[in-house]
């Protein structure tokens, strides 16, 4: 799980490998997509790259600030084999005021690794849980917890 604590908000993106990654990777000479995967997408940089980027990039939507709206949406798109994020939706959301930032931070994001399948690289689907969450810290600290997941 990743997490920020920064002042007045807490922005929580969990990447657990079972449930986020569902390799869907997908030939392009027409066979069946597969299931399994030898190396999964990853943002340059990794798991610490792509919290500082959510960190850098997130706007939380104002009327669901003023409301204390909170919750997860979870963002799913393929990663292609140049790395190039291609359709990008919503695959779950507690409220949608969130969605548009969700999506807004999404579709900005670098180019990715490709993932491999048997040592090519195929177009693969990635689902990214990002939580949004109103609680405030008593400090200016980031507190950032990470799963050794690419290691």
């Amino acid at each position: 799980m990743l997490v920020i604590m920064n002042k007045k908000f807490i922005i929580t993106a969990m990447f657990a490998v079972s449930a986020v990654l569902i390799a869907n990777a997908q030939q392009t000479n027409g066979e069946q997509p597969m299931s399994t995967y030898e190396v999964c997408p990853r943002f340059p940089g990794g798991d610490k790259a792509v919290l500082d980027y959510i960190k850098r990039n997130m706007c939380y939507p104002k009327c669901a600030k003023e409301e204390e709206v909170e919750g997860r949406v979870v963002v799913s798109f393929y990663v292609e084999k140049d790395g190039s994020l291609t359709n990008i939706s919503i695959a779950k959301s507690s409220d949608s005021r969130l969605n548009k930032e969700a999506l807004r931070i999404t579709k900005k994001m670098p180019k990715w690794k490709p993932g491999q399948l048997g040592g090519k690289i195929v177009r693969m689907k990635y689902y990214l849980p990002i939580e949004f969450s109103c609680k405030g810290s008593t400090n200016d600290s980031t507190m950032i917890l990470l799963p050794n997941m690419h290691d």
